[in-house]
């Protein structure tokens, strides 16, 4: 009878170690680049939803035409390193739409929001 492992043995077990821990450290390194994706989209789509909000609240008459302060801008600290982009459009052929957009963007990405809303005073661009 035999004792211990052959070095064909030990190879062999090296070897699936080693696959499971390149699969597992994959997995981890994923876990990571998506959690930092997480850190940055949570802010940003919660900074686009108030910046949507501030824009459907507006009134300004035809909405074809945003004023600067509305159209785009930087955030204060600590989201400074944000900034946004804000468009209406009406969309065709639905004549009581406005479709309100909203960009976030930083470093290195973007979020998108948009939203349409009824709009029956014609207060959209024509």
């Amino acid at each position: 009878m035999r004792r211990g492992f052959a070095i064909l043995e030990a190879i062999v077990a090296m070897t699936i170690i080693g696959l499971v821990s390149v699969g597992a450290l994959g997995a981890f390194g994923a876990d990571l680049r998506a959690a930092e994706r997480a850190d940055r989209m949570l802010p940003a789509a919660a900074l686009a939803e108030e910046r949507l909000t501030s824009l459907e609240g507006a009134r300004l008459g035809p909405l074809s035409q945003l004023p600067d302060s509305l159209s785009r801008g930087r955030f204060e600290a600590p989201f400074d390193e944000y900034s946004w982009t804000a468009t209406t459009t009406k969309p065709r052929p639905m004549e009581d739409l406005v479709e309100f957009r909203v960009e976030i963007a930083w470093g290195s990405g973007s979020f998108t929001l948009s939203e349409r809303r009824y709009d029956p005073n014609g207060l959209a661009a024509r």
